[in-house]
């Protein structure tokens, strides 16, 4: 009977030792990882319920301790410092020990999306990037500058608690499959600042805006009983686009969230196209993720879709959509558009200039972030007035240009119509004034215009920018819905 004890409180102490949870980091601190500098980081893991952790940064002189919640999840928060590196982590727990390494302290910047945001310096079957072979050569000399996590997790509808990706250097092949925009941005980032720059790069390629939200922060967008009717009708299409809500939010977002960040970079819209309620949907993406990462108002820069022919070159829906992605700034704080006007393809919807797209994202952030004075106004020009003279002429005047304005090849303009009363869309003839801020429009079908428009179809060749080549977005003088 003792015998049988004995072997009965062996058998249990060996159950119990084999149900402990291990130690475990979040796989999100790993070796070559980038800090946010400056600032309060959260670092969670796992481990036995009860058992203390205690975490040291080499960059600190007094470690933190923490107990395991009944749950087996543990979190403490860290202190860093000014950019540098490398440092180190440790974390224990009894005679369990987990050592990273290579540590960077500086900025990092979350870049999620779709197919333009995961579109990778290599490029995607014959469609190019431009400058692409350069910058994946010139890689190995940024190994110790630029740091990446490619997030390629699947999507569920069970919330995860973590990914199973790592951080990498920046060589030849890391940045060749990672996406140009987010690499260019670093690189420029980098370049400017002076510090280190990890890029989280979290991109599904054709995946609506649902996706990447819960249930709860699409009814809390606000949108009429009928789209959300239609937004729960969204199903997923096995192996290729997500479309139903919340399945990237669960599988690739939210095991992120915390995660010391400066901002996020956003290139989605084209799997959207035609939906009115897309600003609404946006604006709470955004407060969901500042409320899930906690650490207040964070940056949120995002690009216009860009022109492309959607089927039909003549078509209207991509401004129209394009005015719906604008609004989105104006109904939250700290989020800031980039405008592609002039950077668009007529036959691909994957424009190969990704590093114009990434150079106005870093100019948003060095401008309304980091507080720089770049020399250059960033800011959106919007139309002013419109002066529809008795000659049949229009002056146009638009908002942020103070004499800047100007085309890519010379002062004529491409990209305006016309209609008279009979509301008939006519191409126009346009070219900028002498004193730089107006457009003067005219077209010999449209004697008495009432109504003038810029870019207002879904591909046009659209050339008209500031001079320091921020392209003007897509306006228009009507309230008409076609």
């Amino acid at each position: 009977m003792r015998r049988f004890l004995c072997f009965l409180c062996a058998l249990l102490l060996s159950a119990a030792i084999s149900d402990a949870r291990p130690l475990e980091l979040a796989h999100v601190f790993s070796d070559h990882a980038v800090l946010q500098r400056e600032s309060s980081v959260a670092v969670w893991g796992w481990g036995e319920a009860g058992k203390t952790v205690t975490i040291s940064a080499s960059w600190l002189k007094k470690s933190v301790r923490t107990k395991v919640n009944d749950d087996g999840s543990w979190r403490v928060t860290l202190l860093t410092l000014k950019a540098g590196g490398p440092y180190s982590l440790t974390v224990k727990s009894g005679k369990e020990k987990i050592q990273i390494n290579d540590i960077l302290l500086g900025e990092v910047w979350l870049c999620s999306g779709q197919s333009n945001m995961q579109m990778p310096l290599s490029g995607f079957g014959f469609q190019e990037v431009e400058g692409a072979t350069e910058t994946i050569m010139d890689a190995p000399r940024f190994q110790d500058r630029i740091r990446v996590l490619n997030v390629m997790s699947d999507t569920t509808h069970v919330l995860q608690a973590d990914i199973a990706e790592t951080w990498e250097k920046a060589s030849p092949g890391t940045a060749s499959r990672t996406s140009a925009v987010a690499y260019f941005f670093a690189k420029r980032l980098t370049e400017s600042l002076g510090v280190p720059v990890g890029i989280i790069v979290n991109a599904w390629g054709g995946s609506r805006i649902e996706p990447w939200m819960s249930r709860d922060a699409v009814l809390d967008a606000g949108v009429s009983d009928g789209e959300l009717r239609e937004i729960d009708a969204l199903r997923e299409i096995a192996g290729r686009w997500p479309n139903s809500v919340g399945s990237c939010w669960n599988g690739r977002m939210a095991p992120l969230a915390g995660y010391g960040i400066k901002g996020f970079l956003w290139y989605q819209g084209c799997s959207n196209i035609g939906q009115n309620c897309y600003d609404k949907l946006q604006a709470a993406m955004v407060r969901l993720w500042r409320e899930s990462w906690g650490l207040g108002e964070l940056p949120f820069i995002y690009a216009l879709l860009a022109p492309y022919e959607h089927g039909d070159a003549d078509g209207r829906w991509r401004p129209f959509f394009v005015e719906t992605q604008l609004r989105t700034q104006e109904l939250v704080n700290s989020v800031w558009a980039v405008s592609t006007e002039t950077l668009g393809n007529k036959v691909t919807v994957h424009p190969a200039k990704k590093k114009e797209v990434a150079d106005m994202m870093v100019l948003r952030a060095l401008q309304n972030v980091y507080g720089m004075d770049c020399g250059v106004s960033i800011e959106l020009p919007r139309l002013q007035e419109a002066d529809f003279s008795s000659d049949g002429s229009v002056r146009v005047r638009l908002t942020e240009v103070w004499s800047n304005l100007g085309s890519i090849s010379s002062r004529e303009v491409t990209g305006f119509e016309l209609a008279g009363e009979d509301r008939q869309f006519h191409l126009a003839n346009a070219s900028i004034d002498w004193d730089g801020e107006t457009i003067i429009v005219s077209c010999p079908e449209v004697p008495h215009p009432v109504a003038v428009r810029y870019g207002w179809r879904n591909w046009m060749g659209a050339n008209l920018q500031k001079s320091n080549g921020i392209p003007v977005p897509p306006f228009r003088s009507d309230d008409w819905d076609y």
